[in-house]
């Protein structure tokens, strides 16, 4: 391993790692990687009183910082995308009574090319949470609110012709959007699906159904699909679109008896057409799956703990449903680390509530695209963190044609070490070490990492008020 002052590359177990120079975040409210544009990598920052993006090299090495104008100074950061040339920045801000959705376009260089007001809100009250999906292609992106019982703002826009294709106000009479509200996905060609789940209640389990619409970008009239899934009650869910198949996938963790214990998983796929007959599968966790987590803690109950976190769709239609243990509990600082209270309370002082975050085990679903299970594995981790909303917990999904790699923190310290699972399509797995962070002053957040090819990844890291950038090439 050799290591410079500024800029390190380190040679491990046939993987090459680079190291950025360290950048400084002590005023910096957020900052966000956005990605590869041409040969460089950009890195967007929120300073509080201006925006700047810092430009890389290909080898992480630091070329200029150049300061970013939006529109107003105040503005909520939505979301960054990247193209091959350029990058777009999304936002929202306030002005004399009007609340914009702006998208902002630079080069390779920070320059600004072009600036489109995509959305406005005439005369509210307050502002609107906008939140945001993408097109796998990265081709359209959708702004939505969520914030009535009944009604939701949508606006498509196109990233390529830098257009608005619509604009609606839909409203759902039978949904409650703070309780049915699933999931809203676009697809490549900007058709909008939003999913609801309705009667996910023990009593009304013979009525538990997903209900789909399907809203087309031509104008076309929409359509409603209803996917019933009697009998069991549902803990988590998870959909996403197979662009290459035009279908509908997802799964998600059942119980049919027991309402404190998961009894397996549930697999769901729906061309979407018409006459067309949906497909769901469940899968009951087999006596192994018992023995493989439970014995590694003492809650008796963790599969009730499982999430779907990711999806990898298959070739033949078909998917890996990658699953996780998360657990959050509060608990009550001690009465001497008690802040002093801004007001309400007579006694002064009030102890403040601490976040623990527990990722841990990772179960694998293997599903051909006749809804039948290929093979399923229990991949191990146990990672810690209080305070930190475990944005240096869970993993990277890393893919390539032959294999997925499932990359993540060993533990979560400043020292410590990156492990992968290598998965190979036939379910066999092979645990890695990547590298060390010992005496580098790396704590690296794969939530937030980017694939930049079928070789590599870039995924930031920091430590304290420290950032950098490190890439991972596999050789």
């Amino acid at each position: 391993m050799a290591v410079l002052s500024l800029f390190c590359t380190m040679a491990l177990h046939a993987q090459k790692v680079t190291v950025s120079e360290e950048v400084t975040l002590r005023n910096d409210l957020s900052y966000d990687l956005v990605g590869k544009i041409d040969s460089h990598f950009v890195l967007f920052r929120d300073r509080g009183n201006k925006y700047e993006a810092r430009i890389y090299d290909q080898d992480l090495k630091f070329k200029v910082e150049q300061e970013i104008v939006l529109a107003d100074k105040n503005c909520a950061l939505l979301s960054s995308l990247p193209t091959p040339t350029s990058f777009f920045i999304f936002y929202g801000f306030r002005h004399r009574g009007k609340y914009y959705i702006q998208a902002d376009q630079f080069d390779q260089d920070c320059s600004l090319v072009s600036s489109d007001t995509i959305k406005v809100f005439e005369d509210i009250l307050l502002n609107p949470t906008v939140k945001f999906a993408k097109s796998e292609d990265r081709s359209k992106m959708i702004f939505f609110t969520t914030e009535h019982d009944h009604e939701m703002q949508t606006i498509l826009y196109d990233v390529n012709t830098r257009k608005t294709i619509f604009d609606r106000k839909i409203i759902f009479k039978e949904t409650d959007l703070r309780d049915d509200f699933r999931s809203l996905l676009v697809t490549n060609e900007g058709d909008m699906l939003v999913i609801f789940e309705k009667n996910n209640f023990r009593t009304k389990k013979d009525k538990h159904l997903f209900e789909v619409h399907r809203f087309f970008s031509n104008n076309e009239p929409n359509k409603i699909f209803y996917i019933p899934v009697y009998r069991f009650v549902s803990f988590h869910s998870k959909f996403i679109f197979d662009n290459v198949n035009q279908q509908l996938v997802g799964g998600g963790i059942y119980t049919q008896k027991n309402l404190n214990r998961a009894e397996g998983i549930y697999y769901i796929k729906h061309d979407l057409m018409q006459g067309v007959n949906e497909r769901v599968t469940t899968f009951p966790f087999e006596t192994r799956f018992d023995d493989e987590i439970t014995r590694r803690s003492k809650d008796k109950n963790e599969f009730s703990q499982l999430v779907v976190s990711d999806i990898a769709l298959k070739q033949d239609g078909g998917a890996l449903l990658i699953t996780e243990i998360k657990k959050e509990y509060e608990r009550r600082a001690s009465y001497g680390a008690g802040t002093r209270s801004i007001g309400g309370n007579p006694y002064g002082l009030r102890s403040p509530m601490m976040v623990d975050f527990y990722y841990e085990d990772m179960a694998v679903f293997a599903v051909d695209g006749n809804g039948n299970l290929d093979w399923s594995e229990v991949l191990h981790k146990k990672q810690y963190s209080h305070d930190d909303d475990g944005v240096f917990s869970s993993f990277f999904l890393f893919k390539n044609p032959s294999r997925l790699r499932l990359v993540y923190n060993d533990e979560i310290s400043s020292e410590n070490t990156v492990s992968e699972y290598v998965v190979q399509s036939d379910g066999q797995y092979q645990r890695k070490s990547v590298l060390s962070t010992e005496y580098v002053r790396l704590q690296l957040r794969f939530k937030d990492a980017i694939q930049i090819s079928s070789n590599a990844f870039v995924v930031p890291s920091q430590r304290s008020l420290r950032l950098n950038l490190v890439k991972i090439e596999y050789l």
